[in-house]
């Protein structure tokens, strides 16, 4: 039996809020993972949307992007795997 992946139900559980301008609402996933650098001197973050690529197909460098009403810019536009999810490099405005 194979097994049929389901986007929205991965997504309904973990995502926030998304909206790309003034467009639809839909779900995403947002990483924000922090790095040391600079030999311990700062910190970087860097934001990371995971969306279902139809959500995000418009999204390119540059684009405003809101996740949970807090406002991002694309930075880049990456499809993963297969192309159901696309990750999104986002800088926090």
């Amino acid at each position: 039996m194979a097994f049929v992946a389901t986007p929205n139900a991965f997504l309904s559980d973990f995502g926030g809020t998304c909206q790309i301008g003034s467009g639809s609402t839909f779900k995403g996933i947002l990483d924000a993972g922090a790095e040391v650098v600079g030999g311990g001197m700062a910190v970087s973050r860097e934001y990371l949307l995971i969306a279902k690529t139809s959500d995000v197909s418009s999204a390119t460098r540059g684009t405003a992007l809101t996740v949970d009403s807090v406002s991002y810019t694309v930075r880049e536009n990456m499809p993963v795997d297969d192309a159901t999810f696309s990750e999104l490099l986002l800088s926090k405005v």
